[in-house]
């Protein structure tokens, strides 16, 4: 089973109605939109995280039931349901105001987790927002830790700039989580704000010192690279009439996940083993996934039945 561990929210995004600007009401949250990309590719797949009782958090959790994503490792709680409103800004790229203090998501406490037997578990996805908020984020590093070396773990640090208060610091956690994980998606966009005067090929050089097996950096209509310790591989975007570009990188994600699941690659042996061929196999599978979701309003990611 794929285990998903964050945050879910709500995110409105906009539209228009008539001449007036609105807002659409959608399920979200980076490692959420994960889990549903690998529910609806019929993955076994489930979602770690605490979710409110209020009326979004019921949203939330029937989307997830409506996705077939298992909730054997969710929790609910009395705290509200974080608020995300996306803008869109230039070169289609989508901006995020969070409204979410003492929110459920961000109060998942290390002992809310010793219920859990994790033994059927083959890879363990973490990121975003998650990492960096409330009790969560200190429970979610401490669970990584855990399991690393015992489990396969992919992490996407997937940066929202807006919630960091401390630039430098925030990097030491990130460099930190990267020593925990085999697998790190990462974006373009991420990395030039992290480390804004280095290349993307020193960048990924440098944190597969730290431990991973994989390095992957999508880049938008460039296409995605990626980086092992044989080498490196790209490959181009798939083709596609961009609607909007809000969680395409949580597909992509998605995409990489289900990919080692088919060709049977969740275990950190064959994950070790991958060959530079097979990586491109899962770049172009994953490219697809997200170009899919670009043509579409919103986190929508296809179902398996749509690939064809």
């Amino acid at each position: 089973m794929i285990l998903v561990c964050g945050e879910a929210l709500i995110d409105f995004t906009p539209t228009k109605v008539g001449e007036k600007n609105a807002f659409i009401l959608s399920p979200g949250g980076s490692p959420y939109n994960v889990a549903i990309t690998l529910g609806r590719l019929k993955a076994d797949v489930a979602f770690l995280g605490k979710i409110s009782e209020d009326i979004f958090g019921e949203i939330l959790v029937d989307f997830l039931k409506e996705n077939n994503v298992k909730l054997n490792y969710l929790l609910r709680g009395k705290e509200p349901t974080t608020l995300a409103f996306v803008v869109i800004g230039p070169n289609n790229e989508p901006n995020f105001v969070f409204y979410g203090d003492n929110t459920a998501d961000i109060s998942l406490k290390l002992e809310d987790l010793s219920s859990f037997v994790f033994s059927d578990i083959d890879l363990i996805h973490f990121g975003s927002i998650s990492l960096i908020r409330g009790s969560t984020a200190l429970t979610l590093e401490k669970l990584m830790e855990q399991k690393k070396g015992k489990i396969l773990i992919s992490l996407d640090p997937n940066v929202r700039p807006i919630l960091i208060n401390d630039k430098k610091l925030y990097i030491e956690k990130l460099e930190k989580w990267i020593t925990y994980s085999n697998l790190v998606k990462v974006s373009k966009g991420d990395l030039n704000w992290l480390y804004p005067n280095n290349l993307l090929e020193e960048i990924a050089e440098n944190w597969l010192k730290l431990g991973p097996d994989l390095i992957i950096i999508t880049k938008g209509a460039e296409g995605a690279t990626a980086f092992n310790k044989k080498g490196s591989v790209e490959v181009s975007a798939m083709k596609v009439e961009v609607v909007d570009t809000v969680g395409a990188g949580d597909s992509f994600m998605g995409g990489i996940i289900y990919w080692l699941l088919k060709e049977d690659k969740l275990n950190i042996e064959s994950f070790k083993n991958l060959s530079l061929e097979e990586i491109k196999e899962a770049l172009k599978f994953a490219s697809k996934i997200a170009g899919i979701t670009c043509t579409r309003v919103g986190a929508n990611p296809p179902f398996l039945e749509e690939l064809d």
